[in-house]
């Protein structure tokens, strides 16, 4: 009743509510899920970014799954019993606002599989205009130009007390070094690894990370460091 009644106290609890799990209540013996959620964006652009949240008992292994994704996510632990990943949306992969999220949860030989029933587009964004022009009562003549679209929230200025907050600075593509003669090009990007260099708002100093596959992230994001594991800061 409180959660009904009490509209501010919503999106604390949202976390929890947006889980589906079996009937069990999301528990297979040891292993269990309290909650799956997602940070909604505006648009479905190859580029945008999807953040990712798993709550389940710790030491697990988690793993995204997108309709209309062309590959799939491993979330990483960044703190007990919390799981997180940003999936970039590439040029193929064909996502909706409807698309269906799976994460499944896995600790030794146990599995608990949950939906995501929270949309992954926001709900406030209005759909795009047709290219039909309408004209209403009081409208501009035709050819005006249309209103300039709604601006993004600024995001929040990240406290000065948060030490594991930084920001992405670069990106970088490592080959690895070759012999005289010249591999072809699929064995050099087959061993490709990805530096994430970012620096720390408090300190100024700076970490690279280093990943095997595209970590998805871009110069000028924000994220969280814990244990040398990144994070997308959210909204």
């Amino acid at each position: 009743m409180a959660i009904a009644t009490a509209p501010a106290t919503a999106v604390l609890t949202s976390t929890v509510a947006h889980a589906q799990v079996p009937p069990s209540g999301g528990r297979t013996d040891g292993l269990m899920v309290t909650g799956f959620d997602v940070q909604q964006i505006s648009s479905l652009a190859p580029g945008n970014q999807l953040h990712f949240d798993v709550f389940a008992t710790s030491g697990a292994s988690v793993t995204l799954s997108i309709d209309g994704a062309t590959r799939g996510l491993h979330l990483n632990e960044v703190e007990p019993g919390k799981y997180a990943g940003t999936y970039t949306i590439g040029d193929r992969d064909r996502l909706r606002p409807d698309s269906k999220v799976r994460a499944d949860t896995r600790l030794g030989g146990q599995t608990v599989a949950s939906m995501l029933t929270k949309p992954i587009v926001r709900s406030d964004v209005p759909l795009q205009p047709s290219s039909e022009r309408r004209l209403t009562p009081g409208a501009g003549a035709p050819g005006a130009a249309p209103p300039p679209p709604p601006r993004e929230t600024e995001r929040p200025r990240v406290a000065r007390y948060c030490t594991s907050c930084a920001i992405v600075e670069k990106v970088e593509v490592i080959q690895p070094s070759t012999a005289d003669a010249r591999p072809l090009a699929t064995e050099v990007r087959s061993r490709e690894r990805y530096r994430v260099t970012v620096r720390f708002n408090t300190s100024d100093a700076t970490q690279a990370i280093e990943y095997d596959n595209n970590p998805g992230y871009r110069k000028g994001d924000r994220v969280r460091v814990n244990d040398g594991v990144l994070s997308l800061e959210r909204d």
